[in-house]
């Protein structure tokens, strides 16, 4: 696997936890940090325990977030749990009590209220979520018991490596009145140095391919650039990214990677099995004349209901190729997690009046289950 692809396959590498890649990502070759810094305006972060690329996407999606949380409250909590860690060294403990005053005190606009269970429990899930990323580590207690107890007790350490989890911003974060402003802030600055960036469609096409794994016709600008230097581009993905296909449409453009890699469509999970099968069942409906795709841009607008129907055919056809647990769900319940990883992905788009558009790329990737004469299944 190439560097880059394993700095963009973690969120961070720590040297406690692969020693071995830790060392030959912070010798990282002079050609690829030019690669990042100049065609992906990323920040490449090395400490003595820890390398991270800092990757930030052409346009945010729900599956970037962190899929524990549950709610906004989530991400207030992490946020000041860091606030709290920023004064932690390595090594430092410190207790869960001091953690929840410290979260009483600076929560904004309101006092919270750690007799209420859906308080205890969100913080269990941010705490949960910075010991998995090794930012905290617990020495001795059950944080689990929190969610029962509000007055259970639990001795954490710190890490040292929560302050390089959030991005440094140009600004505080609380002069920002959208995500927009934030992500248009990345090119105020460029890669920690504070100069202009010159081209900052170059590094928006390629951020698009690489970071968010494709570019469509919604980023009219970056899908041009991507067309107009196709060549370059090939050239420079086969140099540093070489386990990726570049595939250009016309009114989008995406990276296929060819080696195993976390949190790619399709995995072997029923969920994707059924997507594809949907996509498959579209596709030929397509092909049949049933359905059109929009001249311009290739989206699919269909009614919920239609999209339904379609699923329940594919649920009577393939269910017994599905583990227990799906094959037992009803219809409603496999529909709603079918649209909502649908859209989670950004192959589909809800509208109003019941309507959902699909996106051309969803279409490109569709599945069969085939039978040997083994009756063995296969996809």
């Amino acid at each position: 696997m190439s560097d880059l692809l394993k700095l963009l396959e973690n969120f961070w590498i720590l040297k406690e936890e692969d020693s071995e890649t830790f060392y030959q990502l912070k010798n990282l070759d002079k050609e690829t940090r030019e690669f990042i810094a100049k065609n992906l305006g990323l920040k490449f972060i090395t400490t003595s325990n820890m390398v991270k690329l800092e990757k930030v996407p052409l346009m945010p999606k729900e599956y970037m977030g962190v899929l524990d949380f549950e709610q906004p409250r989530d991400y207030a909590f992490l946020c000041l749990v860091l606030a709290f860690l920023e004064d932690k060294g390595p090594e430092d403990q410190f207790l869960l009590s001091n953690i929840t005053e410290y979260i009483r005190m600076n929560f904004p606009d309101e006092e919270v209220d750690w007799t209420l269970y859906s308080n205890r429990r969100s913080l269990i899930r941010v705490l949960k979520f910075c010991e998995k990323m090794r930012m905290i580590r617990i020495d001795d207690g059950n944080q689990e018991e929190f969610a029962e107890n509000s007055e259970a007790e639990v001795l954490y350490e710190s890490t040292g490596i929560s302050r390089y989890f959030m991005r440094i911003f140009p600004k505080s974060i609380t002069e920002y009145s959208s995500w927009q402003e934030i992500l248009n802030s990345e090119f105020e600055f460029t890669n920690g140095i504070s100069q202009p960036i010159s081209d900052i469609k170059r590094i928006r096409a390629y951020r698009g391919l690489v970071v968010d794994g494709s570019v469509n016709f919604e980023n009219e600008d970056e899908l041009l650039y991507i067309k107009r230097q196709k060549v370059n581009i090939t050239s420079e993905l086969e140099k540093h990214l070489p386990e990726a296909s570049f595939h250009i449409f016309k009114s989008f453009a995406f990276l296929a990677i060819s080696e195993s890699y976390k949190n790619t469509y399709p995995d072997d999970s029923n969920l994707c099995d059924i997507l594809l099968l949907v996509a498959s069942e579209l596709l030929s409906k397509i092909e049949k004349g049933e359905y059109s795709l929009h001249p311009t841009n290739e989206t699919l607008e269909i009614h919920v209901t239609s999209l339904r129907s379609i699923l329940e055919d594919v649920q009577k056809q393939y269910k017994n190729f599905w583990n227990k647990e799906w094959r037992e769900k009803s219809l409603e319940k496999v529909f709603e997690e079918f649209l909502k990883f649908l859209c989670e992905l950004g192959f589909a788009k809800l509208q109003e009046h019941g309507f959902v558009v699909i996106y051309p790329i969803y279409l490109k990737v569709v599945g069969e289950y085939q039978v040997s004469d083994e009756a063995e299944e296969s996809i």
